[in-house]
């Protein structure tokens, strides 16, 4: 197993390699993957889990192999492919640090507790990122359906 494989079985994984051609989606089709990936569910169906129950031993954030009800396989690539979660997650956690310190600031003008707003600031940045990780996994997961539709051979 290598550094970067957290999968517990010693089972050969099948090939992941879909590569489809990006496609422009509709605004129902995105707004319905974001809702469902926001709540965790299959960006596909909607109706299976998309994460795997954290326990100890077991990293945070971790992806079931497909979904439980219409059997689409989460890993689209390589075993790199959520990478791109990251950039998901450091860019949604900015925004909802920067969207939530505006509007404490414009709620409790002009006496703005400094002090509060710059230490709770600076936790929030540090713990944010690590709490939202699971989601901007399945944000990524369906922005990536969105822009390129799932092909048949995923669901085998």
């Amino acid at each position: 197993m290598s550094a970067h494989d957290w999968s517990s079985s010693d089972a050969p994984r099948e090939p992941r390699t879909t590569e489809t051609a990006l496609a422009m989606p509709s605004l129902g089709r995105l707004l319905r993957m974001v809702f469902r990936a926001l709540r965790l569910r299959c960006p596909e169906c909607g109706g299976g889990s998309v994460l795997k129950s954290w326990r100890p031993g077991r990293p945070w954030g971790d992806v079931h192999t497909r979904c439980a009800v219409c059997n689409f396989r989460f890993e689209r690539s390589d075993d790199r492919y959520f990478a791109g979660a990251m950039l998901v997650n450091l860019l949604t956690a900015e925004l909802l640090f920067a969207v939530s310190f505006v509007t404490a600031i414009i709620l409790l003008w002009p006496d703005v507790p400094w002090d509060a707003m710059t230490y709770g600031g600076a936790a929030a940045m540090v713990l944010l990122p690590v709490l939202w990780y699971p989601v901007a996994r399945v944000l990524w997961l369906a922005l990536d359906l969105v822009f390129r539709p799932a092909q048949p051979e995923e669901f085998r």
